[in-house]
């Protein structure tokens, strides 16, 4: 592990259309608690590795804009700048108008309370892709106590530390960082997910994988290019792509949840559920499944639901 103390700042302010809301589009209880993010008093802290340049980023709102606050050890130039406000516009929704959402569903069965405590969030992607898979190979069959420790074992071998603005978050590795063996990834206690995120390094490298290009490719292509990737599954690009529209896949621990909660069932087929969103919402059904989803955990953590322990395998 490297450590770096950042102490020079920059600051980028971004406008975002209302309703905005600064803690519902930062913090998720859905998210496993890794080091490498961390959201205190009203600020949202990450790490973002562009390769020649690790830089903290720190989140924040002054008035009605979102400002970013950039450390650095060495000044960041108008080209690392451009691109690092490039990449967080793809990852922030926050020019998206989502006030016919509202207006449409203020009344939903599901969503009026969902839309009452949770007015304001934006999707927001914290991720790179290749962080977004590494992530994902975490998250495969483990508990989130186990996914938390996988995840710091492998950072603090092979991330970098970032220490600024008095506090620390982790900068994930570059896949063409990444040289370490099957064996030696498994000595920070990951098992058979060595091969897989060693794989995914491996297919990033040769194919010098370009996500501004990604970006620009219509969803099916995009699919099929993600669906390359060796231990990249349906699942998972269901989780990257995101997006407000157009389900087509539902993890099955997410199937068990929402099955549950809204029809009080085991387990639903994919295809009933995928369908049964996309004919009540339309062409927000991605965001309806989001926000439901979330919110789950946001009423989880208030007052436990003892089916979603179970589920969740929680102690």
């Amino acid at each position: 592990m490297t450590k770096k103390k950042l102490s020079l700042r920059t600051t980028l302010r971004f406008n975002v259309k209302e309703a905005f809301s600064f803690e519902e589009t930062f913090y998720s209880p859905v998210r496993f608690p890794s080091k490498l993010e961390l959201y205190k008093e009203d600020c949202y802290y990450f790490a973002m590795n562009l390769g020649y340049i690790i830089v903290g980023l720190k989140y924040y709102m002054c008035g009605k804009q979102l400002c970013l606050d950039i450390y650095s050890q060495h000044k960041c130039g108008r080209k690392t700048l451009a691109k690092i406000e490039e990449e967080i516009r793809c990852g922030l929704s926050g020019d998206n108008d989502y006030r016919e959402f509202y207006n449409r569903y203020v009344n939903d069965k599901l969503l009026k309370n969902v839309i009452k405590r949770h007015q304001g969030k934006h999707n927001f992607s914290i991720y790179s892709l290749y962080e977004n898979l590494i992530v994902s190979v975490f998250l495969q069959n483990a508990t989130v106590q186990r996914t938390i420790s996988m995840c710091q074992n492998m950072l603090e071998k092979y991330g970098t530390l970032l220490c600024f603005d008095n506090i620390e978050v982790y900068a994930m590795w570059r896949p063409e960082e990444l040289h370490a063996s099957e064996e030696e990834l498994r000595l920070s206690k990951i098992g058979y997910r060595a091969k897989n995120i060693l794989y995914i390094t491996k297919h990033f490298v040769e194919n010098n994988i370009s996500e501004a290009a990604l970006r620009k490719m219509p969803r099916d292509k995009l699919e099929k290019e993600l669906l390359k990737i060796y231990g990249v599954g349906k699942q998972t690009v269901f989780y990257i792509i995101g997006g407000t529209e157009n389900i087509k896949h539902i993890p099955v621990w997410e199937r068990k949840i929402l099955s549950k909660y809204i029809f009080n069932e085991e387990l639903c087929e994919e295809r009933v559920l995928v369908d049964w969103f996309r004919e009540k919402y339309g062409k927000w059904c991605g965001l309806a499944l989001s926000l439901i989803f979330e919110d789950i955990f946001h009423q989880h953590k208030e007052k436990p639901f003892l089916w979603l322990k179970e589920i969740m395998r929680e102690k």
